[in-house]
């Protein structure tokens, strides 16, 4: 079970703020904007949702008009949820918290084969190329967004952050792979 911040009700309140939605489409965007540095599962949403309209941040109205056959609960911020989610912006972030078992592995390493982590660190470095080139994907989007006149700046900005933050650790797994090969060949 993914760890309960208390930043669901923030990020549901900012993915309002851009338009009304579905507990459905915030999950999808989440899943397709946010991924590399946060997620939010529907078990954290929809209570959430519920909660914001009972906390008067925001509002819901049943959508029939989805074409679906069935009605959908659509939610809107209110004034309130603006001012809240504004004065969650102001306050200073807590300090992030990072956790790559990969890196646990490689501290533990003496008590394995120097292949198994290398391959360790092969998979690692796939999946940062893969990471790099879906930031850089979405950095493209977001370009073709802005040529048809959505400004998608901040937006772009979490994509480039994860551009440098997988670069860098695909930079860092190569290096551990050298020092590791290095060590056995010695």
């Amino acid at each position: 079970m993914k760890e309960n911040t208390g930043k669901t009700k923030y990020v549901v309140l900012g993915m309002l703020a851009r338009m009304p939605q579905t507990g459905y489409t915030i999950k999808k965007w989440i899943e397709q904007e946010y991924s590399h540095f946060w997620q939010e599962s529907f078990g954290q949403i929809y209570p959430t949702l519920k909660k914001l309209v009972t906390e008067g941040f925001a509002v819901s109205s049943d959508n029939t008009e989805t074409g679906s056959g069935r009605g959908q609960i659509v939610y809107s911020i209110t004034d309130a949820g603006r001012k809240e989610l504004s004065d969650w912006l102001r306050k200073e972030p807590e300090i992030e918290k990072l956790r790559y078992e990969l890196l646990l592995k490689i501290s533990f390493g003496e008590n394995t084969e120097p292949e198994v982590l290398l391959g360790h660190l092969d998979d690692f470095i796939r999946r940062n190329e893969k990471l790099v080139k879906d930031m850089n994907d979405y950095i493209e989007l977001f370009d073709q967004l802005k040529e048809q006149g959505t400004d998608c700046t901040y937006s772009q900005l979490t994509a480039l952050c994860g551009v440098y933050i997988y670069s860098a650790m695909k930079a860092w797994a190569v290096e551990a792979k050298k020092i590791i090969s290095e060590k056995e060949a010695g």
